[in-house]
C-alpha cells in the first residue's frame, strides 16, 4: 500500500519537474525564438553591417533574381535594377525611367512592368531618377528681426566692431573652406543625363536589338530632351501618361516634337487620371502638336480601365503596353530591315512580345 502511494506522487510530480526545467532554458535559448524576433534581429545585423536606409530598403523589398546596380556622381549614389529576359535571345532592352516626383517609391512605380517585360523577352533595367531641384525661395521683402543681449551685461563685454565693418564695405569674413570645398550639385539636367549615361554602359551594344526607352509622368520630357539630342542611341520613345514638370529649367514636349521626327514615339495615358483632370485635353493638345510636326512615328492610345495606383501585378497596363510595343516599333522595324540586316528568327514555343498568355 505505501509502495503504490510512493509511487502515485513520484508521477504526478515529474511535468512539475519537467516544466520547471524547461521554462528558463527555453526563454535563454535563441532557437526558442519566435519569427518575428528572428525577422528584428536580421533587421539589426544589416543595419549594423553599414548599409544605408536605400540599400537596405532594396534589399528588403526586391527578389533575389533582381541585380541592384549601385552607381555615384559626384558624391551621389543611386541605383538601377536590372532584370534579365527569361528568354534565350532576348528581344532587346527597355530602359525604365521613373517619375522624379515619386522619391522611394520609385521600385514601386516600376515593379509590373520590369517584371513582365522580362517575363516576355524583354532585358529591363529600371534607373532611379536624381531628386528635383526645389524651388527658389523668394527674396525677403520684410525687415529682418535683429536680437540683442541682455542690458545687464558689461558694455565692456560687448565687441565693437572693427571701423570697416561699420562702413560696411571693406572686411569680409573668411571663406568656409568646407562649404567652398564641396561640390554643389549640378542642375537636374546634367544629374540626368550623367546618369543615363553612365546606365547605357550596363546595356548590350548588340545591333538589330531593339532599344526602348519607358519615361513614366514627369519623366518623359527629360527623356525626349536626351533621345533628341543623342540620335546614336537608336532608341524608341514610350510615353506613359506624361505629366509637364514644373522645375525651371524642364524641357517642353511642344518644343522637341521636329527633333523626333524620326523617332518612334508612343504616347500611352489615363484619362481620368486622378489629381490630373487635364488629362484628356494635354493629350489631344500632345497628338495635335504632333501631326502638325509631320512625326510619321508618332502614335497615341488611351488605357481604357482608370488608374487606381500603382500595384505589383498590373495586367491591364502590362499587356496593353506589350501589344502596343509589338505592333508598332517590332513590327514596324522588322517592315523596315533589309534582307541583308535580317530580323531575329522566331523560337518555336517562345511567346511573342504582347500575345497574351494563359
Amino acid at each position: 500500500m505505501l509502495l503504490n502511494v510512493l509511487v502515485l506522487v513520484l508521477l504526478t510530480s515529474l511535468p512539475r519537474f519537467a516544466i520547471a526545467a524547461d521554462g528558463p532554458a527555453g526563454a535563454d535559448n535563441p532557437a526558442s525564438a519566435t519569427p518575428t524576433d528572428m525577422g528584428a534581429l536580421y533587421d539589426l545585423q544589416r543595419s549594423e553591417a553599414g548599409n544605408p536606409p536605400s540599400d537596405e530598403r532594396l534589399g528588403r523589398q526586391l527578389p533575389a533574381d533582381t541585380s541592384v546596380l549601385t552607381m555615384e556622381i559626384d558624391g551621389q549614389r543611386f541605383h538601377a535594377l536590372r532584370q534579365e529576359a527569361e528568354r534565350a535571345e532576348p528581344w532587346g532592352w527597355i530602359l525604365l525611367l521613373p517619375d522624379p516626383g515619386m522619391g522611394p517609391a520609385w521600385p514601386q512605380q516600376v515593379e509590373a512592368l520590369r517584371f513582365d517585360l522580362a517575363r516576355h523577352g524583354w532585358l529591363t533595367l529600371a534607373l532611379e531618377p536624381p531628386q528635383p531641384v526645389p524651388p527658389a525661395v523668394p527674396e525677403r521683402s520684410l525687415p529682418v528681426m535683429k536680437s540683442f543681449s541682455s542690458a545687464s551685461e558689461p558694455a565692456e563685454s560687448m565687441p565693437t566692431p572693427a571701423p570697416a565693418d561699420r562702413e560696411g564695405s571693406s572686411v569680409q569674413a573668411e571663406p568656409d573652406t568646407e562649404t567652398d570645398a564641396a561640390k554643389p550639385p549640378g542642375t537636374f539636367a546634367e544629374r540626368f543625363n550623367e546618369r543615363i549615361a553612365l546606365v547605357r554602359e550596363q546595356l548590350p551594344q548588340q545591333e538589330n536589338q531593339i532599344r526602348i526607352v519607358l519615361a513614366f509622368g514627369r519623366a518623359a520630357g527629360w527623356s525626349a530632351a536626351y533621345i533628341a539630342a543623342h540620335p546614336e542611341l537608336d532608341a524608341s520613345l514610350v510615353l506613359l501618361d506624361p505629366l509637364p514638370d514644373t522645375q525651371a529649367d524642364a524641357p517642353r514636349l511642344s518644343g522637341l516634337w521636329e527633333q523626333l521626327g524620326s523617332t518612334p514615339v508612343l504616347d500611352l495615358y489615363h484619362a481620368p487620371l486622378p489629381g490630373h483632370p487635364e488629362a484628356a485635353s494635354a493629350a489631344r493638345i500632345r497628338k495635335s502638336q504632333a501631326q502638325r510636326a509631320k512625326m510619321e512615328h508618332y502614335r497615341q492610345s488611351r488605357i481604357a480601365p482608370p488608374f487606381i495606383g500603382w500595384q505589383p501585378e498590373m495586367p491591364w497596363l502590362t499587356q496593353t503596353i506589350r501589344g502596343v510595343i509589338k505592333s508598332q516599333i517590332i513590327e514596324s522595324l522588322e517592315q523596315v530591315r533589309t534582307p541583308e540586316q535580317g530580323t531575329q528568327p522566331s523560337i518555336q514555343g517562345q511567346t511573342q512580345p504582347g500575345a497574351a498568355t494563359r
